[in-house]
């Protein structure tokens, strides 16, 4: 029966975990017992999933009873059941022996001797000294003897007063022969036999539900070591990622730094320029500072020969006015850079939301919504009166006025004629005129050499 194991999986229910009851059939193909789907649906309410594929369905579907599955299932139980257990893992427990009938019943009467003999008309048991007037007594005649029974009120029926001798399983107590009348119906047997049966029924039921534990905590082994192998994929992957992203962290570091230099060559290169300036300034305005004082200190000399000799070399030096050359930032190369770098980021948004976008699930496979079928609806983009007007049909392209000759006039008769039929071609394809010449010159190259001959 060993191969009955991979089908117990294929028969059970994947809501309640057990064999099938009263299995259903969703339009999807899965199969679940009638009361846990509807239980599920009842819950979950409109719109409804299939609990395993999670397929949509608007409006409940009508429901009906797999037959077939059915009669599977119940043949698998039945083979279940009829398997036998494994002699070298687990035998049921033995049952207590029962009391043995040499043990001594006391006397109802005195409750010291021990009893010889119970009466089923009395329902008591009677020592030999108490037991004698059942002897003696004309009266006692008709009253049944049996050995000690134990228990005798117990195991005495209540509506006939008689022992009880009888087991009837359909209403599962014990009866006396009187009781037989009533259960005719039934299927009674005696006390040894129906304890026999319902023995081995138990020991066979003790077998089965070992062989459950046993599946049981298999399955529990299993769940756990699914349970390690998800937790340790979840860290490689995790690992895998942390380990990505700081690539990526690396990559947008070495971006911003390259950036940074970039920019700050720039402000070195227009600084240097600067300082080269404020020197050649500083020179200037250190030299004209230098001349102002000369011609300063010779306006107070008072000797006219020296005050001449002097001015007319001052008067020879010229001056001319600062000027501040135009030194910029080279504003394209920032505004290049600024703007790369809002496209990365840009991108790394659209990449983010990309990711956390929601995703259909491999473990829930077949998910579809049946609405999203049906057409959907987009915005219709309103055509103002300037764009009907402007989508006027192409013009006709116009034939060329002169068509190029060649040979005799019917020869060019067929070529006007070749190149009405390309004009015609070349208006539905709407080419152009360099295209309508390729065709006539294509047609006059198709003709035969005895025909090109003439034109020549």
């Amino acid at each position: 029966m060993a191969e009955l194991c991979p089908l117990a999986e294929e028969l059970s229910c994947s809501i309640c975990l057990e064999p099938f009851k009263e299995p259903v059939t969703t339009p999807c193909g899965h199969n679940f017992c009638g009361s846990c789907l509807n239980e599920t649906w009842a819950v979950q309410g409109s719109p409804y999933l299939c609990p395993q594929c999670r397929a949509v369905y608007q409006a409940r579907p009508q429901l009906h009873k797999n037959t077939v599955l059915c009669n599977v299932v119940e043949q698998f139980l039945q083979a279940d059941l009829a398997r036998e257990p494994p002699a070298d893992v687990w035998t049921p427990p033995a049952r207590a022996s029962a009391p043995s009938p040499n043990a001594q019943v006391a006397c109802d009467h005195c409750l010291k001797e021990a009893a010889v003999k119970t009466c089923l008309v009395c329902m008591a048991s009677f020592c030999q000294e108490h037991l004698q007037p059942h002897f003696d007594s004309p009266a006692f005649q008709d009253h049944p003897l049996q050995p000690p029974v134990r228990d005798l009120l117990r195991r005495k029926c209540s509506q006939h007063n008689r022992l009880r001798e009888f087991f009837c399983p359909e209403h599962s107590e014990c009866i006396c022969h009187i009781c037989l009348v009533e259960h005719k119906t039934c299927s009674p047997a005696s006390l040894s036999q129906a304890s026999a049966d319902l023995e081995a029924t138990l020991r066979h039921k003790l077998t089965v539900m070992y062989s459950q534990i046993n599946g049981a905590s298999r399955a529990l082994d299993d769940v756990r070591n699914r349970q390690q192998d998800v937790r340790m994929t979840a860290n490689r992957k995790v690992e895998q990622l942390q380990q990505e992203y700081t690539e990526m962290k690396a990559l947008l570091d070495a971006s911003e730094t390259t950036s940074t230099r970039k920019i700050k060559e720039e402000e070195k290169r227009v600084n240097s320029k600067f300082d080269t300036i404020y020197q050649i300034l500083l020179k200037k305005k250190s030299e004209i500072q230098t001349l102002k004082e000369e011609i300063e200190q010779s306006l107070t000399k008072r000797d006219e020969f020296e005050f001449l000799e002097k001015a007319s070399k001052l008067r020879g030096i010229s001056t001319k006015p600062v000027y501040i050359p135009e030194v910029e930032l080279n504003h394209k190369l920032i505004k290049g850079i600024h703007q790369s770098t809002i496209d990365l980021k840009n991108e790394l948004k659209q990449c983010i939301g990309r990711l956390q976008e929601p995703t259909p699930s491999s473990g829930d496979p077949g998910e579809h919504d049946p609405a999203s079928t049906h057409k959907s609806t987009r915005p219709v983009k309103k055509v103002s009166k300037e764009e009907k007007k402007s989508k006027k049909p192409p013009p006709v392209p116009a034939l060329p006025s002169k068509l190029p000759t060649f040979g005799a006039p019917e020869q060019l008769v067929d070529l006007k004629q070749a190149g009405l039929e390309a004009a015609a071609k070349a208006t539905s394809s709407h080419p152009n005129s360099t295209s309508l010449k390729a065709k006539v010159l294509e047609t006059f190259l198709a003709k035969s050499r005895p025909e090109l001959l003439e034109f020549s």
